[in-house]
């Protein structure tokens, strides 16, 4: 019989550590209601209203499809790491001094429902 023990973290350095059981989470903390509004206000420029990649191209920038398999697949603590830290090298910045740890989990929390179907 396995026991497992779930530990929230805050936003730090301690997300990029993964759990061996590399299962995405089924539940989402955070308000998805609350992070389309701020998807629409931060990440619809580059990612798109529907989260696919196309919004505004810029010059050889590869976006992100945030609906794609690939990306729905990930765990949480990946796609929150790259909230928060971004993408160095790439044109996804840095969300970590605009967007408090409640903010990136609502926007995590949308992007989830943008899954395809």
């Amino acid at each position: 019989m396995a026991i497992g023990i779930w530990v929230a973290v805050s936003v730090d350095s301690t997300w990029a550590q993964t759990q061996p059981d590399r299962k995405p989470p089924t539940q989402v903390e955070g308000d998805a209601r609350a992070g389309k509004v701020l998807f629409n206000q931060h990440c619809v420029t580059c990612h798109g209203l529907k989260g696919r990649g196309d919004g505004l191209q810029i010059a050889g920038a590869t976006v992100a499809d945030l609906s794609s398999p690939a990306t729905q697949r990930k765990l949480n603590v990946d796609l929150l790491t790259t909230i928060h830290e971004g993408r160095p090298g790439r044109v996804m910045p840095s969300w970590e001094y605009r967007l408090s740890k409640e903010q990136t989990r609502d926007v995590l929390a949308y992007i989830r429902t943008l899954r395809r179907k």
